[in-house]
């Protein structure tokens, strides 16, 4: 299964710390890495990670490349004489 560790900036100097899974399991497997963060810390790079697990066991801890999110574009405008 696949598990879920994210730094979200909530503005304004705030974070929230986000663990997921796809089942429970998962989650339980994601929340370990935080508890058992010096285990992990070399992999805990980055505002996100994924946490693969084999048999409610951490298999893998991998930062994920952050998604860019493109600039909306100007509206067009348009006005008459």
């Amino acid at each position: 299964g696949k598990g879920l560790i994210e730094l979200v900036d909530t503005g304004v100097g705030n974070y929230a710390l986000v663990v997921a899974g796809y089942s429970a399991a998962d989650t339980r497997a994601a929340t370990a890495v935080i508890a058992n963060y010096d285990d992990y810390k070399g992999s805990l790079k980055g505002a996100k990670v994924e946490v693969v697990t084999a048999t409610s066991h951490v298999k893998e801890v991998t930062a994920t490349a952050p998604v860019a999110v493109a600039a909306a574009a100007p509206a067009a405008t348009t006005t008459t004489a």
